[in-house]
Formats: C-alpha cells, structure tokens, sequence
C-alpha cells in the first residue's frame, strides 16, 4: 500500500503540474480559506495596515483575511509559466506545496499602531517545497529532453558514410530549481522563466576504422574518418586481397564488430564434422591463424593469417577471412575491439 500511495503522489504531481493557467478556474485560485488555527480579535484592524502590499486598515480579521487571499495568494496560485528549448508549459504552485502564512500576518497586523499619514505593511510568510519542484522538473526533463546521437556509420555500396554525433539538450535541474524557487513568491513575470538547460553528450562521437569485406572482389579494404570541409568523411586507407569461405562454409554476410585480438594465437579445433580429429596446433609455422587472430562477432569467423598463401585471392576457408601473413600483421594494429566490420557479396 505504501508503494501505491506513492505512485498516486507523483502522478498527483505530474496532473497538477500540466494544468494550463486557462483551465485553472478562478474560484479555486481565491476559494474560501478554512477557518483561522487562533481565532482574530473582534476588533477592526488599525488604519494605515497592510498584509503582502493589500490595505487591510478598518477591516475585521476574517475580512481582512480574504481579502489578502483574493489579492494576494490568489495570483500566487495561479500556474507559473516556463519555458524550454522554446516549448512552453506551466507548473501549478499547488503542486510543489505553496504556502501562505495569512493568519499569522493578519495576527502581526493587529498589533501595528501606524502614526496618523503612516502605513505599515506586513509582509506574508510564503514557501515551497524545493523537493516537490525537483520532482515536477526531473519528470518534465523527461517528456522534454532531446536525446544526444551516436556517431554511427552505415554502408552505402561498399563505401561507408558517417552519420556524425548530435549533442543533446536536457533540462538542468538543480539550477533550475534555484531559477524558480524565489519566482513562486513573487509577482508573476510577463514572460515565461526559460529553464536553465545542459547538453548532454553521446555516448559515441567517433567511429573509428572501418573493415570492408568485398566477397566478390576478394578484398578487405580498410577505411578510416578524416576530417573534410567542415565534415568526417571515410576516407580508404588500404586495400588487402583475402580468401573467404568455400561454398560450403559460406563467409557470412551482414554488419559485424571486431570482438578479440590475438597475436600468434593457438588453434583450437571447431565443433563442426570437418574438424574430427584434429588436435589444437599452438603458435608456429603450421599454425592455420598464422601469426595474427581478430576474432569478429560472427560466431566463429575471424580474420587471420595463413600459411597457405596460395589460397588468397579464392574461396577456400571454413568461413573466415584468410590473409597474407604481412598484411594481417599491418592490418592488426589499425582495427581495435569495437570496429565495425561489413562483409558483402
């Protein structure tokens, strides 16, 4: 029950803190107070008195009251409008907890004696809470915010193109908190408060190299960012000749990333008929990796070296990317763990 009680609480907010000044009927700006915790004098407040800037003087106490709550908290309560990123909306002060301590000024009126042309007014103790607002903007930072983007890079006929980072723009919360707190016990401005706002960076602002696999052409070829009028553009770097899969251990098309590296690696015998067998061969002239292993996110498919350099430049793997010892060797340090591999037919 707990649980849900909270659940209703923020939702409560969230409504509350949408209401357009508009829909905000005015009774329920200027509604009748409850009655006063400490009962008023009988008495007529003196001439020369007023509460929060309204002339209370010759007023009983609960007139004198209402009229305070009409003039004064009234225009308090109504919605405080904001902006971000050039939307608007309005946050109810009822939802972050407005108060004000009417009776008390009303109270504080009585005791003043202002000499005959003299006028005294006493100020009304107002709050909010800033835990209330907090919630109020950390849920609208939510629905508002817009998203950084990553910096990605896509094929287009074997050339890849780079879909450059965007900067997002969330709402600053705890300075905006600081920029309205004071605003809900002031006179509302004739403008709404622009909300302070942050940038948000992506995740990913640069891509890297780039490995294009051409099946049919037999070459990987090797793409790196460089910077262009004003732009990133893949720019190709090298182009190695390869050996891909025979038809029968097809080398998978589609997007991959380089997920392991490994130099002089031992080769373990796959799960698969074609291995029964046949022991791991460790590092050495024999080696069927060669000297260099990069190990993709295509299950079982790497890109290596080989001792057979006869086989470049045909299908004759099991499926990985052959190359000659020296390329794979200049290859190896310019591809790290997270670069995007594209093999096509």
């Amino acid at each position: 029950m707990p649980a849900l009680r909270s659940v209703a609480r923020i939702a409560a907010v969230a409504v509350a803190a949408v209401v357009p000044a508009s829909m905000v009927p005015a009774a329920a700006l200027a509604q009748d107070p409850a009655p006063p915790a400490v009962p008023f004098p009988d008495t007529a407040i003196p001439a020369g008195v007023s509460v929060g800037g309204v002339d209370v003087s010759g007023l009983a106490g609960l007139d004198a009251r209402q009229r305070v709550y009409d003039q004064f908290v009234a225009a308090r309560r109504a919605p405080m409008p904001v902006s971000f990123g050039g939307r608007q909306f309005t946050i109810s002060p009822d939802a972050i907890g407005y108060t004000a301590d009417v009776d008390g000024a009303i109270l504080v009126a009585y005791q003043q004696a202002p000499a005959p042309g003299q006028v005294v007014d006493v100020p009304v103790r107002e709050s909010i809470s800033r835990n209330k607002l907090r919630t109020v903007l950390t849920w609208r930072a939510a629905q508002y915010e817009v998203n950084g983007r990553d910096a990605a890079v896509t094929l287009r006929r074997l050339q890849p193109i780079i879909r450059r980072a965007r900067l997002g723009t969330e709402i600053n919360v705890p300075k905006s908190v600081a920029l309205l707190a004071p605003a809900f016990t002031a006179p509302r401005p004739a403008t709404p408060y622009a909300l302070v706002t942050k940038r948000v960076r992506p995740t990913v602002t640069s891509v890297g190299s780039v490995v294009v696999i051409d099946k049919k052409a037999f070459k990987l070829r090797l793409y790196r960012g460089t910077t262009k009028r004003g732009g990133v553009v893949m720019k190709r770097v090298r182009t190695y000749p390869i050996a891909i899969g025979q038809a029968a251990y097809p080398t998978p098309r589609g997007n991959f990333t380089v997920i392991q590296k490994q130099v002089n690696p031992t080769w373990f015998p796959p799960d698969s008929e074609w291995a029964k067998g046949l022991g791991e061969i460790p590092p050495g002239d024999g080696n069927p990796l060669g000297t260099r292993w990069i190990g993709t996110s295509a299950p079982a498919i790497g890109i290596h070296g080989t001792p057979n350099p006869s086989s470049i430049g045909t299908a004759a793997s099991h499926g990985c990317i052959r190359m000659y010892i020296r390329d794979v060797e200049n290859l190896y340090p310019r591809v790290k763990i997270g670069t995007r591999v594209f093999i096509r037919n």
